[in-house]
Order: structure tokens, then sequence, then C-alpha cells
């Protein structure tokens, strides 16, 4: 199954989950486990979704554990009572990238989570700091392939935005140094210094900085350009074939009650399926997903497993 399937797929499952008046939660607390720290695109929908589920959920807390490319989380929230009080928002760092590179995975993704609903898919961006010859995506290879060794910055080892950079720049032939963050928000920091050249993110929290100058997006790594920013051309326009998302995705413990599940999924269909929150996330350059079943969201999962796996192999990633 390919991936442009699986995201029909998914957005064609069953609307099971768009059932409405489900009464807000007088009960316990649901803890929403993050994987990175606060300000970067994981944590920013995370926050998101969350507002727009308290009203029929209830308190929702969120708890940042950075680092490690969102294992510290999943290791932190498999331990966590399989009660259905306690999720966690993977990306595709989480979900399939920062087990796949490791000789001894900590989890596996598609057996050791229940998972509950994909939200959104939002195609990645190469950005670089400004001051550098950044006029188009060709230029700026043409940069990195004269001065060999320039660091790139990344949300931590086996996050996507380390695999999808090795990726576009073994596609470029550039060589280049992988500097690791504990999250994209530290990374774009130092982006924006001028410490790293240069790093893969969402157009969701790099848009305004590029429009105000202090970042430059050089590509979208879709397969076509972002309504939230048309002027912004594909890598595969300017010559670089390499397509790279990451995505939101809720899971629960393995052991966790079927019934817990299926309030969140309803809960998440209904968010999901709000048009003005639907056009807040395609504004920030995601693509939202609202009637995604549980069992679809796992064949997505699997379907990025087997893309990703002979990627990490040929790049000879692996820690």
């Amino acid at each position: 199954m390919n991936r442009r399937h699986c995201v029909a797929r998914l957005a064609a499952s069953a609307a099971a989950f768009s059932i409405p008046g489900l009464a807000a939660s007088k009960g316990p607390v649901l803890k929403l486990i993050v994987g990175f720290p606060p300000g970067g695109s994981g944590d920013t929908f995370a926050r998101l979704i969350a507002e727009q589920l308290r009203p029929e959920l209830g308190s929702i807390v969120i708890e940042n554990r950075e680092g490690a490319g969102g294992l510290t989380a999943a290791e932190a929230f498999m331990r966590a009572p399989a009660d259905g009080y306690t999720a966690m928002m993977h990306t595709a760092s989480s979900a399939v990238f920062a087990p796949l590179i490791r000789k001894k995975p900590p989890y596996d993704p598609l057996n050791d989570f229940q998972w509950v609903a994909l939200m959104s898919v939002a195609p990645l961006v190469i950005v670089a700091n400004p001051s550098l010859p950044t006029g188009d995506l060709r230029a700026f290879v043409n940069h990195l392939r004269a001065k060999p060794g320039e660091p790139y910055g990344s949300a931590g080892v086996g996050a996507s935005t380390h695999l999808a950079a090795e990726l576009f720049f073994h596609t470029a032939g550039a060589k280049t140094l992988h500097v690791p963050y504990k999250g994209s928000a530290p990374s774009l920091t130092d982006t924006i210094a001028g410490n790293v050249t240069c790093m893969l993110e969402t157009l969701q929290t790099t848009l305004k900085l590029h429009r105000a100058g202090r970042l430059r997006i050089l590509a979208v790594l879709g397969e076509s350009r972002l309504a939230a920013a048309p002027d912004i051309p594909t890598a595969r326009e300017q010559g670089f074939d390499v397509i790279a998302s990451t995505y939101n995705l809720l899971a629960l413990p393995v052991a966790a009650p079927p019934e817990r599940a299926r309030v969140l999924a309803r809960a998440l269909g209904n968010a999901m399926s709000n048009p003005v929150f639907q056009s807040r996330l395609t504004a920030d350059g995601l693509q939202p997903l609202a009637d995604v079943s549980p069992d679809a969201t796992r064949a997505f999962v699997a379907a990025e497993v087997a893309r990703w796996t002979p990627v990490a192999r040929r790049l000879g990633i692996e820690v």
C-alpha cells in the first residue's frame, strides 16, 4: 500500500467519529504527553487540539517530555497507567522514525500502542538562515556542495526532520554535519542565529518567521505547493525529488479500555470536523483529517514504517 493510497483511505474512513453530543467529562483529568519542548510543531498542534477537546472532554493537561526524537516521552507513556486517561500525541518521529533507526528499539510502533486517530499530515519545509546564498533551493545546495560539513539542525536523532534531511542531502549530493537538538524550537532558534545553516520543519512554525525575514523557506517537501504559501515551490519543482511529511497521531496504551479509545476518537473526530478549526490548520500548512478510524491509523503507521525502513538502511542511519 503506497503512502498516497493510505492518506486517501484515511480521508475516506468511516464517519463513526463524527457522532455529536458527548458530554464534557467530569471525571479524571486527561494527561496528554508530548515528546518535544514547547514551541515546536508537535507541541503547538497538541495545544491546539487540546483547546478544541476541552469543551467535550473536560480538563486536559499537556506534559512535555523532550528528548531522543520522542523516545523519552514514549517510554514514559508506556509506564503510565493504562486507564485511558494518559494519552500520547505522536508525531512521525516517535511513531515511526526514532524506533526505526535503533539497533535495539525500545518499542514496536505497530504492537505497543493502541492507535486512536491520525489528525493531520504536514509536508516538511526546508528553512535556512537568510544571510546565506539562498536565492532558491538550487543556489543553496550549490553553497552546501562547495562547503562540505556545513551544520544543519534537527529536532533530535531519529526525528522525522533528521531522516528526511539526510535523504534530501543524499539526493542533492551535499555532505553536511547533523546537529541534533531536544526538539525543533531550539533548532529553529539556532537557525535564526546562524549557528546552523538550515533545518527541516513545518510551515506551521516557520511561515511567520519567513514572512518577517528571519528565516527563508526554500522548498516544500510535498507533492504540491501548500495553499497557505502558494509562492513557495516544492523541492520537486526545483529538481530534487524528495517527499517527506510529519503528522499528528494520538495513541493510548495497548491495555487501555477500548471504550476510552472510542470516546477519544469521537471527540477528536468532532474537533477535526469543525470547519473553523480545519481552516485554521490549513492556513498553517497542515492537511486536516476528520474521519479516520483506529484501524486506518494503524495501517498508515505500518505503511510509513515500510516506506522509511529501506531509506534508513540505504543511508546507513542506525544508533
